[in-house]
Parts: structure tokens; sequence; C-alpha cells
């Protein structure tokens, strides 16, 4: 009770720094519901905010309070993220079955256009979406965009391992790990979780606050576990060669700003994909990338490192019709 009575001054001290008042919402989806947060008039122009796997829409937070505040900012918990309903037991899913989440927003809105940022798995969603649905998104913003660039080679030696790679779950052991449900989820206390979340990614102990506010829920005898879809651990992105990849991204009409993380270029997650980092690849001049210190969720425990960069980056448009 008192980590939670902790947890919680320390969500409301956060809250209070925003420029914008925050207000959460559900938004229906035929497979369930969608919870969302918002900051600012939905009468301004819409900015849509999408996180990455096993995470959660208020990992955005601190970005946004240093974002311009005439824009009206949307962010969902992806499904089986945060607070949002998994996707129906039994099946794998890849990248693009999210897309039509970003479709759902835009319809519960009634948006014909928007901006779009994105976060790791939250990029590859974006992407697909505007090329299914072009028109509707006027700027992208791609924060470390790892899962948007993995590649297998195209061959027929690359899909057997690219198969074999995602579609593993299948086997007994795996089908109960991934649909047995909460009940069966492990139980931490407070401490040990906030460890964990540290650990595996990274993230300073203040900036776990963020995440951990949506991706955790009482198991009894002041225990938490962890609400995440277990599917989401093996996420499967599709099965492209580096220059395929290329000649897909590079092709886009809609500007787009690029932030990667050093540390990330560091292990080699970009060395198959060179035009991330060329803007004289991209044959419609409308790419720029800055590369920032730190890891991949950088936005959260650093974010003052690109919120100036990104803010005139969406401004741009304004400034453009004044």
């Amino acid at each position: 009770m008192k980590l939670t009575r902790q947890l919680w001054r320390f969500s409301t001290a956060i809250k209070s720094m925003m420029k914008l008042p925050e207000k959460e919402l559900t938004i229906k989806a035929p497979w369930g519901n969608l919870a969302a947060l918002t900051w600012g008039d939905p009468k301004n122009p819409p900015v849509l905010l999408c996180h990455g796997k096993l995470d959660v829409c208020t990992g955005f937070r601190p970005l946004v309070s240093r974002l311009p505040p005439t824009f009206f900012y949307v962010t969902v918990d992806l499904p089986g993220n945060g607070r949002s309903d998994h996707f129906a037991k039994g099946v794998r899913f890849t990248v693009i079955d999210f897309v039509p989440t970003v479709v759902t927003v835009v319809k519960h809105f009634k948006w014909d256009k928007f901006i779009y940022i994105g976060h790791s798995l939250g990029v590859p969603i974006g992407k697909f979406f505007n090329i299914a649905y072009p028109g509707y998104i006027t700027r992208v913003v791609e924060i470390d965009p790892v899962p948007a660039h993995h590649t297998w080679p195209c061959d027929r030696a690359g899909m057997h391992d690219w198969y074999h790679s995602y579609y593993r779950m299948y086997d007994d052991e795996k089908f109960v790990k991934f649909n047995s449900g909460m009940d069966t989820a492990p139980k931490y206390t407070y401490e040990k979780a906030q460890h964990l979340m540290m650990q595996t990614r990274g993230l300073s102990k203040e900036a776990t606050v963020h995440v951990l506010e949506r991706c955790l829920e009482p198991a009894g005898d002041g225990l938490y576990r962890f609400t995440f879809d277990q599917r989401m651990k093996e996420m499967p992105v599709l099965p492209f060669s580096g220059e395929s990849l290329g000649k897909i991204y590079t092709t886009t009409t809609t500007p787009t700003f690029c932030v990667l993380a050093q540390k990330m270029i560091d292990l080699g997650m970009y060395t198959a994909v060179p035009f991330v980092m060329d803007e004289k690849a991209w044959p419609n001049g409308n790419y720029r990338y800055k590369i920032v210190d730190g890891g991949h969720d950088v936005h959260i425990d650093n974010p003052d490192c690109m919120a100036e960069d990104i803010a005139n980056f969406l401004l741009e448009d304004v400034k453009a019709k004044l």
C-alpha cells in the first residue's frame, strides 16, 4: 500500500508539470477496448503517438510535456499492452495486425489529417498504415525505429528460418505460456518489478514510473504482476531484406524526421539499412535524421535531447501557412 501511494504521488507530480491537461478515455474496437490518453484541445491539429512492444502510452509523457501546446496529442496502449484489451487467444500476430488500431483511433476522432509519432514497434505500424491509407498522415516522427528495420535474407533458407523463429509458439510449451492468461503470470514486489524494468530496458529508476503506472496490477499480498500479452515478447516483423525495405520506405511522400539512438547504432541495428543514415537516398528529399546519445528508450530518459528538434518539425506546416 505504501508503494502504491508513493507511485500515485509521483505520477500526480509529473502530471502537474504538463503544459496540457491529461485525460483518459476508452475507445471501442472490434476486438475489445483501447485505453488512451489525450493532452490538449481536440480542436487543435491532432498528433497520434504510438509506443513499442511491451510498453505503454504514458512513456510519451516526458516528451509531450516538452512539445508545443498548440496540438492535440493522443496516445493509446496497443492491444495486449498497458490497460488495453488483448487480441483473441490462440493465434499468432504480426506488426500488420496493429494497423487497425490506428484505423480505429482515426475513425473515433473523425480525423482526415494527423501527424504521427512512433517509437520502436510503433514506427512500422505507422509506416504500414501510411502505405495502406495514404493521405491521412501529414508528417512522421520516428524514434529509434529498430523493429522497422529488422531484415531477413529473401531466399528459401531465409524464409525457412523466419518461419521457425516466429511460429514456435504453436508447440505445446510455448502455446501454454502465451495463452494461459493473467492467473498464471509471475508475481513480484514493486521493487522487483521496477528492477526488472530497469534491467531489461535500461531505464533509470525515475523513468520506470511512467511505464509501471499502466502495466502493473495488484496480485494480492502486496505483490504485482505485469499485464502484457505474453505473445508480445516474440513480436514478428515481416521478412524483408534491407534492399526491399529501402525500396518501400524511401519512396514515401510524407515528410519524415528520424531520431536514432547511438547505442543501437553501435550494436549494428542499422547496418543492413544504410538509407536510414543517408538523406540523399530518399528521392523526394523529405527525410531528415538526428543521432542522440542514449539507448532505445532515450525519449523517456532524456526527452530534452530531441524535444526541440521534434517541436520545430511539427511546427513547420504551421509556420508555412503564416
